[in-house]
């Protein structure tokens, strides 16, 4: 309990220095509810598009989303979900609360393989075998498989505990997930499971 109160007031000495002018389109809101402090937005979207795509970038999101809304997502992302000639490369954290990741999986389609990381020659290209499910299939099944392991509520989600620093009382973790393309012409995209910290 004290550490978490540490943790609190340091959090919301700090929230002075995270304060903005919101006229100055230069500077980005903080993150959090202000209840147990902010915190900095360190990303910056604007300079960090891709500058030959018309779209692209990552997004996070609950893991309530549904299937229809996560189709049209990816649709609105020109990811080509509907391919199965791809590769998946999946990796877990073995430190959540520093990578601030559970898993992540990237889907590499073979035309990256071939004219992209340039791994596969033509003979290997040409008899590549597709995989049982599209791309889009492949997402939705990890986000299910997360889910299912780590529960959907920070309730019924005792292997999340800790992982992201919550305390079990004031601040509990709950499955969310994270989602980047990563190239867009190239068709290599990235999805990962992380935790948000629900506070009472």
């Amino acid at each position: 309990m004290t550490g978490h109160l540490n943790k609190l007031l340091n959090l919301q000495s700090n929230e002075k220095k995270l304060r903005i002018e919101y006229a100055d389109l230069s500077q980005f809101s903080p993150y959090g509810n202000a209840v147990y402090g902010i915190q900095e937005n360190t990303f910056h979207p604007i300079k960090g598009d891709p500058p030959m795509e018309p779209n692209g970038g990552f997004v996070y999101f609950e893991n309530c989303v549904q299937k229809s809304d996560f189709e049209g997502f990816l649709r609105m992302m020109d990811v080509r979900s509907k391919e199965k000639d791809y590769s998946a490369f999946m990796q877990e954290s073995s430190e959540p609360s520093k990578d601030r990741y559970l898993t992540q999986l990237r889907i590499v389609p073979k035309f990256a393989l071939r004219y992209f990381a340039k791994v596969i020659n033509d003979e290997q290209f040409n008899s590549f075998e597709e995989q049982d499910l599209t791309i889009g299939e492949a997402l939705w099944e990890f986000m299910d498989f997360e889910k299912n392991k780590y529960g959907t509520s920070f309730f019924n989600s005792p292997k999340l505990s800790g992982k992201m620093g919550g305390d079990g009382n004031f601040a509990r973790e709950e499955l969310s997930f994270g989602f980047m393309v990563e190239n867009g012409y190239f068709n290599i995209c990235r999805i990962w499971s992380r935790a948000w910290l629900v506070t009472k």
